[in-house]
């Protein structure tokens, strides 16, 4: 309960915040009124868009509340394309730098889970990244980033970020959309399509992510005790008492 408390608990605020937003200040929040303010930007608001989200993971905003916002501002179908977009830039941005800084910084913030979440990611690098996007239980940053710093493959991994990310982008999207245009069912519909998809998530995912926590628990042998355990016995085989004359 503390883990879902801990995961969903910026997702839901946040949304919550936005239906408020649209209940206390429905002119406000009113998709013609969003495009108006969008103006001076002109044919460069998309670009400006999908440039915020490229950089996100920086900035450790929540990406669900950035494509509801894009659907208020562009509409259902323009969000989504430009979300799937930004995650492929994100995920790129990401993995690159993971790469760049190594494996300290990844061991430091994963911790004990970390040695489990390598191997994963490094064997079953389009599976680990695409249920890690699935399951809301696992911060897919951080997955990915753990897998990039590990030697995982980058086309495998940044697919299955984008492919993961397709189901929840499109109902957020239309969650914002709906929201903008004062379309009740429509955000209704939207808002029970993101719950569900959280929970088949969690279904199609929480065999990879109980693996992942019970491999975590085992302490693994350092390789520098298995290469002495090996070499005992050859040692021990080696020695020739010594005898006087």
């Amino acid at each position: 309960m503390s883990t879902w408390l801990r995961i969903l608990a910026p997702m839901v605020v946040s949304i919550g915040g936005l239906v408020m937003l649209r209940l206390l200040g429905p002119d406000f929040i009113d998709q013609r009124t969003i495009r108006e303010l969008l103006l001076p930007l002109g044919d460069y608001a998309p670009v400006a868009y999908v440039g915020f989200l490229a950089i996100r993971p920086l900035t450790l905003l929540p990406g669900q509340v950035l494509t509801a916002v894009g659907g208020m501002m562009f509409g259902t179908l323009a969000a989504t394309l430009y979300s799937l977009t930004g995650s492929f830039l994100s995920a790129t941005l990401l993995y690159f730098l993971a790469r760049k800084l190594g494996t300290r910084p990844m061991q430091r913030l994963a911790g004990s889970k970390y040695p489990a979440i390598a191997r994963a990611a490094k064997r079953h690098d389009f599976q680990f990244t695409f249920l890690a996007c699935i399951n809301p239980l696992c911060p897919t940053d951080i997955m990915l980033a753990a897998g990039a710093a590990s030697g995982a493959r980058f086309w495998p991994s940044v697919a299955g970020v984008v492919l993961g990310t397709i189901p929840g982008t499109f109902l957020t999207a239309q969650f914002g959309s709906g929201l903008a245009q004062g379309r009740t069912v429509m955000t209704a519909v939207a808002a029970v399509g993101m719950v569900v998809s959280l929970v088949l998530g969690v279904v199609f995912g929480r065999r990879f992510y109980k693996e992942v926590n019970e491999a975590a628990v085992e302490a693994p042998i350092p390789e520098a005790e298995v290469g002495d355990a090996a070499a005992a016995p050859r040692l021990a085989a080696s020695k020739v008492p010594l005898t006087t004359p």
